[in-house]
């Protein structure tokens, strides 16, 4: 049905661009405006500019990347691709450390990532922090590669999925490493104007010609160490806790802003001629460690000032219970009974743990280990081209968290542990051919075939047993003896029988994100099998129509066939109109399949901590909430443009894009599993007495689901002028991206649980988040560059634009809760009158400017100095649930999360370059 979209007939697919990517000179790029760049990304010829292009493409060499203030690869596209975008997730585990990006409001996972046109293999992480347009989501880690190992970046703009495999929903982001020859070192110095944030990054190249016949080897190493930045401001809880003479080690409580980076990493690149064949390798090593705050500890119960608008007192509770230790005996159904006057254990009040007195501050680390291997060869047989290739790909994410505890251990648990590990291993093999026929047309048939094997795999690890394990202290149910009235311990002579208190809980696995136990440790993969045919034809003189078509294979859910249609018609010298439309898929990872994970938060308001797990569908809690299996998304794609040479030096290129996503997955939100039923018993209950461990202590459960429909649309404006004068040459672009994401449908689940609860009219994706896919990333967004050359001196300027977006968030399971004072809210109504919900604040555009400016000497020698953000813009204030005595939140943040121009502010930098 869907290709009826299309007309029926025309689908095909090139598999990879290799053999295109390999023969197009990187020197091209470098020596000649990047509208006359040779494309190898969305078309298997080898003679297509950009602005010959039937889709858009944009082409950026190694000069656009010298004049960046950022080390990263997806920080340094971010300022050059306007459709392109990433956000800060504080406080966001992991997602803190491999930040998620964005194109044309697609996840990172509809995003495809080639280098040197071999598919990249994903990251093992699993965003499940990654934000309302990322949440589940799972794509290649872009900073993985060195930038300064880039001589190319080609940006796909077009719905591409039919013509690469799974994933090229959003686009194509093709990296092109180095060809060239030489030694060069730059090292760059640069901090924010608050003056934290220091970043350091050295760089060595060096390339070799290898025999006469255009053979050469290269490698490329990276060093890259980056210190935290801290926008935070105090929290509401520390005042009062001064008072008492409590003094937490961060002054504001913890610190919020960039974590702390140390990375290292490597690339090669290289290829053998020998007779009519040419053997080819490159690979890449990365491996960094990370770390930052997580939320600060109280050890103590106070009181503040609430915020306002909400009449009465806010508290700060203590992060973790005293342990009671002493056990005086079991009760009829078997669990233990504790002394609530016996021996006691407090980590804030122990001489064993010294620096716990004033509170604790988790920090979590996280070890990022990332390697890629291709190797190949590609020749001529015969008028065909062919080229066989191997691809290994592995990325192995290691959690550590110290300055923490396990409560539940009470005075055994250590303060250091490994959570475990998530591995992503990937193989691809790819067999990829290409000949022209002449047939009669302007230009000779060009034909494109070939199939692609591929293996994904994904893997998580257990940690230590103390970062998952249930201690004996977790949940105790307290007794108290008395002797003459008053309280005495159970073991003093005549006390009377034990009488019950309450029950307490002591939150068990490593506090603040608890390690991999044996439920979530689980190795699974697929395979797929794919074949693509491709003809690209020049009808007549200024109309060429490309056709492709795709069958994958997969051993898990089944077949799936695309295709593509592509016309390009060239008016007059001057004008051409281009257009595509295809139909593509995703398939589900098997990151998102295997996934299971437990993180420690408040859910529905909670005052004390408890669990949120993130189930498997195939797992036990996740057939209990009536979880499916997965299916692969599915799109279909329209875009159509004009492009437009004038003269004078000008380009320009407009184009329209409409991109249908069906069975979207992602994130389910929120469940709650301890609503009491009608038979008086929880979910958590029911579970626990079937034996499900994972129910103890939990919160809130979700699961991966194919949850919704979307359509995104919008257009791009790309205008261009290159001019010589007399005092030196202009290249100027202004980019435009507008963009809008609306939800069309969204998967209701109706039943009745195996507790006997009725589940009705659950949406996985809540108004909330529906909410934040439209409205959190900036509908406009614009770079208007232009950079100057004369003689020895160079200089480069850049203003970026952010439209306006709006945040939303629910009061309600957020936690605002009811204050019970007279006039204010005293219950949940009262919240929704004063908060509707969602809770919307919309944030106002804002525009940064970055500069730099460079001296060349001796040819070989380079010395820059620049600014990113020079007139120091931060990110619009938050007004949302802050504290008027601190102006931030509880957490201590004052800007959203979803900013697009960041928290840090002004930053400075300066580099140094030698060539040779």
């Amino acid at each position: 049905m869907r290709f009826r979209y299309l007309l029926l007939a025309s689908l095909v697919v090139p598999a990879s661009p290799v053999m295109a990517q390999q023969e197009a000179s990187e020197s091209d790029a470098a020596t000649s405006p990047s509208e006359q760049a040779i494309v190898v990304t969305g078309t298997r010829r080898t003679d297509r500019t950009v602005l010959e292009s039937s889709a858009p493409v944009d082409v950026f060499s190694a000069d656009d990347f010298k004049a960046q203030p950022a080390p990263q690869l997806q920080t340094i596209l971010q300022t050059l691709v306007p459709s392109f975008n990433q956000q800060r997730n504080l406080l966001g585990d992991a997602s803190a450390f491999i930040r998620p990006p964005t194109l044309r409001g697609l996840p990172s996972d509809q995003i495809l990532v080639l280098l040197n046109g071999k598919r990249v293999h994903r990251s093992a992480l699993v965003q499940l922090q990654g934000g309302a347009l990322n949440a589940g989501a799972q794509g290649a880690d872009l900073s993985q590669i060195s930038s300064a190992a880039v001589g190319r970046v080609e940006v796909l703009r077009d719905g591409a999925a039919a013509q690469y495999g799974s994933d090229a929903i959003a686009g194509v982001i093709n990296i092109g490493l180095r060809r060239d020859t030489g030694y060069e070192v730059t090292a760059r110095y640069g901090q924010s104007y608050a003056g934290d944030g220091e970043d350091t990054q050295l760089t060595a190249f060096y390339g070799a010609e290898l025999g006469e016949n255009g053979g050469f080897f290269n490698t490329t190493f990276e060093f890259i160490d980056q210190n935290v930045f801290d926008r935070s401001v105090e929290r509401p809880a520390i005042a009062p806790l001064a008072a008492l003479g409590i003094t937490p080690d961060r002054p504001t409580g913890n610190r919020l802003g960039g974590p702390e980076n140390r990375a290292y990493r490597a690339t090669i690149n290289t290829e053998i001629p020998a007779g009519d064949t040419i053997f080819y390798a490159f690979a890449n090593y990365g491996y960094q460690r990370q770390g930052n705050d997580f939320n600060y500890r109280s050890p103590r119960t106070v009181t503040h000032l609430p915020i306002p608008g909400r009449p009465g007192t806010n508290s700060t509770g203590r992060a973790v219970p005293i342990n009671y230790l002493t056990q005086i005996g079991f009760d009829a159904q078997g669990r233990p009974q504790w002394d609530l006057n016996g021996a006691t254990f407090d980590i804030f009040n122990d001489s064993r743990f010294p620096d716990q007195a004033n509170g604790f501050i988790p920090f979590f680390e996280q070890t990022n280990e990332d390697i890629g291997i291709v190797g190949g060869f590609k020749g001529d047989m015969s008028g065909v081209n062919y080229d066989f290739s191997l691809m290994y790909g592995v990325n192995q994410v290691r959690y550590f968290m110290s300055d923490t505890i396990n409560a539940s251990l009470g005075p055994n648990t250590p303060t250091e542990f490994y959570m475990g590990k998530f591995v992503q291993r990937e193989f691809n093999f790819n067999g990829d051919f290409n000949t022209e026929a002449e047939i009669g047309l302007a230009e000779p048939l060009f034909i494109a075939w070939g199939v692609e094997v591929r293996r994904e795999a994904f893997e998580v690890g257990l940690g230590d047993t103390p970062s998952w394990q249930i201690g004996p202290y977790a949940s105790q149910r307290l007794f108290q003896c008395t002797l003459n009235a008053a309280p005495v311990p159970c073991s003093t002579p005549g006390a009377s029988a034990p009488t019950f208190v309450r029950t307490q809980v002591a939150l068990p696995g490593s506090n603040g994100f608890q390690g991999f136990g044996p439920a979530s440790v689980i190795e699974g993969g697929r395979n797929n099998y794919s074949g693509y045919i491709d003809l690209d034809a020049t009808l007549i003189e200024g109309l060429d129509v490309g056709v492709a078509a795709r069958y994958d294979y997969f051993d898990d859910f089944g077949d799936t066939f695309n295709g593509k249609l592509s016309v390009r018609y060239e008016i007059t010298d001057a004008i051409a109109l281009r257009g595509t439309a295809s139909t593509g898929f995703r398939a589900p990872t098997p990151g998102q399949q295997f996934t299971q994970n437990l993180t420690t938060g408040f859910p529905f308001g909670s005052t004390v901590p408890l669990g949120t797990l993130v189930a498997r569908p195939d797992s036990e809690i996740g057939q209990f909430y009536l979880a499916e299996s997965l299916t692969p998304e599915k799109s279909v794609s329209f875009s159509g443009g004009v492009v437009i040479q004038p003269g004078g030096g000008f380009n320009v290129t407009i184009d329209y894009y409409n991109i249908e996503v069906t069975d979207r997955i992602g994130l389910s939100g929120q469940i709650n599993p301890n609503i009491v039923n009608a038979n008086g018993q929880t979910d958590a209950q029911f579970l626990l007495a079937q034996g499900v461990a994972e129910a103890a202590e939990l919160g809130a459960v979700r699961y991966f689901t194919n949850a919704f429909d979307t359509r995104t649309q919008g257009f791009d404006v790309i205008i261009s002028h290159e001019a010589d004068t007399g005092i030196g040459r202009f290249n100027t672009n202004l980019a435009v991206n507008y963009n809008t994401t609306e939800v069309t449908d969204r998967k209701v689940i109706n039943g009745t649980l195996a507790s006997g609860r009725v589940l009705s009219n659950f949406q996985p994706v809540d108004d909330v988040r529906v909410g934040n896919i439209e409205e959190s990333v900036p509908r406009w967004r614009a770079v208007l560059s232009t950079s100057w050359r004369e003689d020895i001196f160079d200089a480069t300027a850049r203003v970026s634009y952010f439209g306006s977006f709006t945040s939303f968030f629910d009061p309600i399971t957020s936690g605002i809760g009811p204050t019970p004072t007279a006039g204010g809210i005293n219950t949940l109504a009262d919240a929704q009158a004063l908060y509707p919900v969602p809770f919307a604040k919309k944030f106002d555009a804002q525009a940064s400017f970055d500069i730099e400016v460079g001296l060349t000497f001796f040819e070989k020698y380079r010395i820059a100095v620049g600014a990113q953000n020079l007139f120091d813009t931060l990110a619009e204030r938050e007004t949302r649930n802050i504290f008027a005595g601190t102006g931030g939140a509880a957490n201590g943040s004052i800007y959203n999360d979803n900013s697009p121009i960041g928290w840090m502010g002004g930053f400075w930098y300066a580099r140094v370059t030698a060539s040779f």
